[in-house]
């Protein structure tokens, strides 16, 4: 088993990590009372600071901060407690690297002093940075692996606790956060720019914000130091602003909330995401199953992993067994055979039944079938609810109804081994069609407590495929006969980060991808900005838009507010507003959508159409059946 790495190293090989949540906050909720020194409680009361950190541990967290924050001389003084100063957070120390074990990590928290220091107060420069010294040489003592200086709302009293941490153990790795209001500044008006630039002349080995505000203001403050600091960046905002309800105090951010910013902030490049005041081991846990989710997809930029890192982005026609030839495209399947030369296809959406009855989704393919449409898309666990099998309700409408099918497969749910042995049944019981997916992560569906798996993304997935295509398994063993799977990818052009998610699709691309399918898409003028970007890029495979027809403007609000990826321009919203009846919704809805496909004509080369509620008639209406 290999050893674990320094922090020093983390941070070196930009490795995100998940940090814990409050600490304050959740002792009061754990009984102590407010009047009480918390700090005070890792000497008379071991076990209850133990058990919420080991609550963070079992929530996903993998740095935990020590019970320290406000443990210097100063503070402990309005207790009587400044002659145990170095014992407290030694202690504190000690419990924390005890809970998080072997593995884990340790975050020495400390925070202001309390006192003003000149030149605003009588403190001196020195003293401060006594008192920091007595404090950190503590945590160090007690095992710490990093020095965690928090919610700093004075720059020149976070000056002396730098000072003072590498004056007592220059290696001892620093991290230096300040706290701002809303407008993005410190409490004394400094803007939050001008105090990160000098924070990083101070040498610290990571920056950022903790504490005060939510995840909102504290996303746009990093947006605006990036072009400021080279230093890694790590966030820990507050649950949002607290709010004073029946006289308590309540922070009003959900799990699911903090979820959602947690994967923003990792996609924006933030190094190490934890949570503040009003955050509880729920929070770190959906934010947990966010971070385990954008790891798979972001996982090595696209490549299997390190274990398959030889596998390379490579065009079609590499890889391969000796003595194998790869399945050309037109003979894979009808499908593959209308995109290789150069038709349009179309398809219709059909979630799997979500019962053990398949009657009605095979009486929707065969209506479907001799409305003349090419394939059906079957989705693979959609909004991570359970449905039947989409690999076996694939097979039942081509084995009892004759048509082909997309088969939707995500990296959610299996290991490795299992995706690959899906892939080489799927090929030998007669599928053909893949569309190769990362997955909603199960926080988004009505199990959210289920485990993702995510050993790959969808580049990994498609990567692995190709192989198999080659005729070679994971572990380089020729495996005979090829498979013949069509490989299908999606992509999202009105995804929040264009850049990158056109990153993520040129590698795609480059790992075998054979064809495309579209987010459903609402705005045209996003589409044709797609199209012309690949062009450009000169990323040639064929592009197939995938519409839905809106049923109405409640509809419309949960596609815009709810489902990952879709943006629906405001002229759509107005328009679904309008109708009054349900009936005239569903006809503005088709309608709608049925123009998209005719001013789409040929600029695309296929028509993917999802039939809400498995209105299969709707869906050939959109299409002009």
């Amino acid at each position: 088993m290999s050893a674990r790495l320094s922090f020093t190293e983390v941070l070196s090989q930009k490795i995100a990590l998940l940090f814990d949540g409050a600490t304050g906050t959740e002792l009061y909720n754990r009984g102590l009372f407010i009047n009480r020194c918390f700090e005070e409680a890792n000497l008379s009361n071991p076990n209850l600071i133990r058990e919420l950190h080991e609550d963070y541990v079992k929530a996903g967290a993998q740095v935990l901060s020590t019970n320290s924050w406000g443990a210097n001389s100063f503070k402990l003084r309005t207790h009587n407690l400044h002659d145990k100063t170095y014992e407290i957070n030694k202690k504190a120390a000690s419990i924390a690297r005890e809970a998080i074990g072997p593995d884990g990590y340790v975050a020495g928290s400390v925070g202001p002093l309390g006192v003003r220091i000149e030149p605003w107060g009588p403190t001196s420069f020195e003293e401060a940075k006594n008192s920091f010294k007595e404090q950190i040489k503590g945590l160090v003592d007690g095992g710490v692996d990093v020095i965690s200086l928090e919610t700093f709302g004075d720059i020149s009293e976070l000056q002396q606790a730098i000072l003072a941490s590498r004056e007592l153990n220059p290696k001892m790795p620093v991290i230096a956060m300040i706290t701002i209001n809303p407008e993005g500044q410190m409490p004394v008006g400094t803007p939050a720019e001008w105090a990160i630039k000098k924070i990083t002349e101070w040498g610290v080995d990571a920056l950022g914000f903790n504490c005060s505000v939510g995840p909102q203001p504290i996303m746009s403050a990093v947006k605006k130091i990036q072009n400021t600091t080279r230093c890694p960046i790590v966030v820990q905002p507050n649950a949002g602003l607290p709010k004073q309800v029946d006289g308590r105090t309540i922070y009003m951010c959900t799990p699911e909330y903090m979820a959602e910013f947690t994967k923003h902030f990792l996609e924006a490049g933030v190094q190490f995401v934890g949570g503040c005041c009003g955050t509880s081991p729920q929070h770190i846990k959906s934010m947990a199953q966010a971070f385990r989710h954008q790891k798979a997809m972001r996982h090595s930029e696209g490549d299997l992993s390190p274990e398959f890192s030889s596998i390379e982005h490579t065009s079609s026609g590499d890889i391969c067994a000796e003595g194998c030839e790869r399945v050309p495209l037109e003979k894979k399947s009808k499908w593959a055979q209308k995109i290789a030369n150069g038709q349009m296809v179309s398809s219709v959406e059909l979630l799997p039944p979500s019962s053990v009855l398949p009657d009605k989704i095979l009486e929707r393919s065969k209506q479907l079938k001799d409305a003349g449409v090419d394939a059906i898309n079957i989705p693979d666990g959609p909004r991570a609810s359970a449905r039947m099998s989409a690999i076996l309700t694939s097979v039942m409408i081509e084995q009892k109804v004759g048509i082909e099918t997309v088969l939707h497969y995500t990296c959610r749910d299996r290991n490795l081994l299992g995706m690959q042995s899906d892939m080489m049944g799927a090929h030998a019981i007669g599928l053909r069609n893949m569309l190769l997916v990362t997955g909603d992560p199960p926080k988004l569906g009505n199990y959210p407590d289920a485990t993702g798996v995510f050993d790959i993304d969808a580049i990994g997935l498609t990567n692995m495929v190709h192989r198999l295509n080659g005729g070679l398994d994971l572990g380089g063993r020729p495996i005979g006969e090829p498979t013949a799977l069509t490989i299908g990818v999606g992509v999202n052009p009105v995804h929040r980060d264009f850049d990158y998610e056109m990153k993520r699709f040129k590698y795609k691309v480059e790992a075998g991808a054979e064809w495309a399918i579209t987010q459903p898409v609402f705005d045209l003028r996003a589409l044709y900005k797609f199209i012309d970007h690949i062009e450009k890029e000169n990323i040639k495979i064929p592009i197939i838009a995938g519409i839905w027809p809106l049923l109405s403007f409640r509809n419309a609000q949960f596609m815009n507010n709810e489902v990952p990826g879709v943006v629906i321009p405001d002229e759509i919203m107005k328009r679904m507003a309008e109708p009054q009846s349900p009936e005239d919704a569903k006809k503005v809805g088709v309608e709608i959508a049925h123009t998209m496909v005719e001013e789409l004509g040929d600029s695309v080369q296929g028509i993917q159409v999802s039939a809400p509620f498995g209105r299969a008639d709707l869906a050939l209406k959109v299409l002009g059946k």
